[in-house]
C-alpha cells in the first residue's frame, strides 16, 4: 500500500476533499469543514504544504468558524468558487427555523459573503426578511449552482422577475431549496434544475398546475421534495398532458391527496429509487381518493423494488415503510404515511394492492400509542398475514395483542404465527396475560374456550427468539417476568429499567 505522502498531489487532495464533505452538510461548533481541515496541517510538513497551497481545500466558508479562520480561508481560496454556509449547527436544513436559532453575526457574515458573490458556487443562507432574500437574489453570481434559502417566517418575493435575478448573470442553477421563501412560480430560476425543494410557503404556495409546469421545465430532475401543507384542494380539472422524468431518483411529497393523485396520473418516474408520500386526508371527501392513489402506487412499487424487501407498518397515522431485505445504504425505500383516514380501510387497501402482489420477506409492526379501535383494526386486517416477525409496542395497551397471540384466531392459525421478537416499552398490560401467552405458545397450557380437540389444535408456532421489556422499575412484576424468562430462556429475554 502506498503511503499517503507518496501519492500524487491531485489524488491526495481528492481523498481529503471526500473525507471532509460530510462536514459541509452536518456541522457543529468546532466540527465544521475548516475546523477539521486546519489540524490536518500538523500531520507533517508535506501535508501542511499541500493543504495550504491548494485553494480548493479552502473554498467552504461557514458562519460557525471563527472570523480569523474565515479570513484565512478567503485569502487562501484565491479565485476558486466558494461554498457559503450560514445556517444553524446540525443538519443544514431540517425543519422550520426559530429566530432564536439564528447564528451570531449573521448580518456581518452575509455582508462579507455578498462581496464574494461572483465566486459563489453554493449558497446556503438563513434570511430574516424579504429584503435580505431579494438582496441575495439581486447579486451577480455567474457560477452559482446551488441556492438554498431558509426563513423564520414565510416571505414572498413576488416582485422579483426571474429574468432579472442575479443581475442577469445567468447562473446555471442545479439545486434550489426554498424553505419558507416563496418566489414567482414561473420564474426562470425554476428551469433546468436537478434538485428542487419547496416547503413552508403556506399562503403563497404554487398551484398544482404551476408545480406540473415547473416539473415539465426540469426534465433532468434527480431529486424532488415538496411539502405544501394547506394548499388548495385540486377539484375537477382538465388533465394535464402526461410526461416523464427519466432521471428522477428521489421523490418526497407532503401534499393534499388530490395533488398526489394528479401528480401520479401525470408524471411517470421510470427509474425512481426512493419514494415518500405523506397524505393528510383532512378533507372528508378526500378519503375516496385513497384507492385510486394506491392503484398508482402499485404500478410504482416494482420500479423501486425489483428484489426482496422488508416492510414496517406503524400505527402513527398509518405509516408503511419498505426497504431492501438484507441491504443497507442502497438508497432504495418506499414510504407511505396516511393521516386522518380509517385505519382498517387503509391497511386493507395496501394489503390488497401491494402486499398480496409483492410479498414481503419480513414484516415489522410498530404500535405507537394506538387507540383501542385502531389496534383492533390492525389486528383484524393482519389476521393470517404471513411474514410478521417483529412487534414493537410503545405506550400501548398491550392486553389485546397478548390475547390475540395466545391461541388460534378466526382462521384457526395462531395470532402472529411467525413472530420472532416482541419489544415492549412503557406499555400497559397484565403480566399474567404475558405469561399465559408464552405458556400457550410453548404448549404448556391448553387454550381456554377452544372448541378444538387436542388432535385438531393447530401446530404450535416456532419459539420466540427474543422478548424485551423496558419500563420504569415500579412497573415490573419481577416474579411473573422471571417465570417468562424461565420458559423462553435467559438468552432470549431482556429486562431494561428506565428512569424517569
Amino acid at each position: 500500500m502506498v503511503p499517503l505522502h507518496q501519492l500524487p498531489i491531485e489524488i491526495f487532495v481528492r481523498i481529503i476533499t471526500r473525507a471532509l464533505e460530510p462536514y459541509i452538510d452536518f456541522r457543529l461548533p468546532g466540527f465544521t469543514y475548516l475546523a477539521r481541515l486546519v489540524p490536518l496541517r500538523q500531520v507533517c510538513r508535506h501535508w501542511k504544504d499541500v493543504i495550504e497551497g491548494t485553494p480548493s481545500l479552502w473554498s467552504t466558508i461557514d458562519i460557525l468558524d471563527p472570523a480569523a479562520i474565515t479570513s484565512t480561508a478567503i485569502s487562501r481560496s484565491a479565485g476558486h468558487p466558494l461554498n457559503i454556509i450560514a445556517a444553524p449547527s446540525g443538519l443544514v436544513w431540517h425543519s422550520f427555523l426559530p429566530s432564536d436559532d439564528f447564528p451570531d453575526g449573521l448580518d456581518e457574515f452575509i455582508n462579507t459573503a455578498m462581496t464574494l458573490s461572483t465566486r459563489w458556487r453554493s449558497v446556503q443562507l438563513v434570511v430574516e426578511s424579504s429584503e435580505k432574500a431579494l438582496a441575495i437574489i439581486n447579486t451577480p453570481a455567474p457560477f452559482l449552482q446551488t441556492l438554498e434559502l431558509k426563513s423564520t417566517t414565510t416571505i414572498w418575493l413576488g416582485s422579483q422577475k426571474g429574468e432579472a435575478a442575479f443581475q442577469g448573470s445567468h447562473p446555471q442553477l442545479r439545486r434550489l431549496g426554498l424553505y419558507g421563501v416563496a418566489i414567482q412560480w414561473d420564474s426562470c430560476l425554476l428551469r433546468g434544475l436537478q434538485h428542487l425543494h419547496i416547503s413552508e410557503v403556506s399562503g403563497f404556495a404554487p398551484s398544482c398546475e404551476e408545480i406540473l409546469g415547473i416539473l415539465g421545465a426540469c426534465p433532468g430532475l434527480v431529486g424532488l421534495d415538496l411539502s405544501l401543507e394547506g394548499a388548495e384542494v385540486v377539484g375537477v380539472h382538465k388533465k394535464a398532458t402526461p410526461f416523464t422524468l427519466t432521471e428522477l431518483r428521489s421523490l418526497s411529497t407532503y401534499l393534499d391527496p388530490s395533488w398526489t393523485l394528479n401528480l401520479l396520473e401525470t408524471v411517470c418516474f421510470p427509474l425512481v429509487e426512493s419514494v415518500s408520500l405523506n397524505l393528510d386526508f383532512n378533507n372528508s371527501d378526500s378519503s375516496d381518493l385513497y384507492p385510486k392513489i394506491t392503484q398508482h402506487i402499485q404500478a410504482l412499487f416494482p420500479v423501486v423494488f425489483k428484489s426482496k424487501y422488508k416492510l414496517r407498518i406503524s400505527s402513527n397515522g398509518l405509516h408503511w415503510g419498505c426497504e431492501p431485505h438484507g441491504e443497507t445504504g442502497s438508497g432504495r425505500e418506499f414510504k407511505i404515511t396516511a393521516r386522518r383516514i380509517p385505519v382498517r380501510a387503509a391497511v386493507r387497501c395496501l394489503f390488497e394492492t401491494i402486499l398480496h402482489r409483492f410479498p414481503a420477506t419480513s414484516i415489522e409492526i410498530e404500535l405507537l400509542h394506538p387507540s383501542s379501535s385502531c389496534l383492533a383494526e390492525i389486528l383484524q386486517e393482519s389476521d393470517g398475514l404471513d411474514g410478521i416477525n417483529l412487534i414493537k409496542a410503545y405506550r400501548s395497551d398491550l392486553d389485546a395483542v397478548l390475547a390475540y397471540m395466545s391461541g388460534p384466531t378466526t382462521r384457526d392459525l395462531w395470532g402472529f404465527p411467525e413472530l420472532e421478537e416482541l419489544f415492549v416499552c412503557r406499555c400497559d398490560y397484565d403480566p399474567e396475560r404475558l405469561l399465559n401467552m408464552v405458556k400457550a405458545r410453548y404448549g404448556l397450557e391448553k387454550q381456554d374456550g377452544s372448541d378444538l380437540s387436542d388432535h385438531d389444535q393447530p401446530d404450535l408456532p416456532p419459539p420466540l427468539k427474543r422478548i424485551t421489556i423496558s419500563h420504569s422499575p415500579e412497573k415490573f412484576d419481577r416474579d411473573t417476568l422471571a417465570l417468562v424468562e424461565d420458559i423462553i430462556g435467559p438468552e432470549c429475554f431482556e429486562l431494561h429499567e428506565q428512569k424517569h
